[in-house]
């Protein structure tokens, strides 16, 4: 899903998705919200457009306590995990899940 954010002056666009990695850690929050084709906003990723396979780069990496990683690419909606993943899904591509129906509830209002 798309969002537009706004913070302070900036205005930019910023894909929300779920990560299977981060959620398994997490149970249940491994919702992302990353920038995506921006200038405005810094780290910002290139997103091709695609809201149902999207692919962006460069790799997204999330670090936690007591060592936790989570660090993949995001290709043609397939997550591609690495090998410093400190989850069940290190090494292993996985499709991007569907979105909670509490998010796409949210946007629709």
């Amino acid at each position: 899903m798309l969002r537009n954010v706004l913070d302070g002056e900036k205005r930019y666009s910023a894909l929300m998705f779920v990560c299977p990695g981060c959620e398994s850690r997490h149970e249940g929050f491994g919702l992302h919200m990353l920038p995506v084709n921006t200038t405005e906003a810094s780290p910002a990723w290139d997103w091709d457009g695609n809201l149902e396979a999207p692919t962006i780069s460069p790799s997204i990496k999330t670090e936690g306590r007591e060592g936790y990683v989570c660090h993949s690419f995001l290709k043609a909606g397939i997550f591609e995990f690495l090998s410093d993943c400190t989850h069940e899904y290190v090494n292993q591509h996985v499709p991007i899940p569907d979105l909670p129906d509490w998010v796409i509830e949210e946007r629709s209002d």
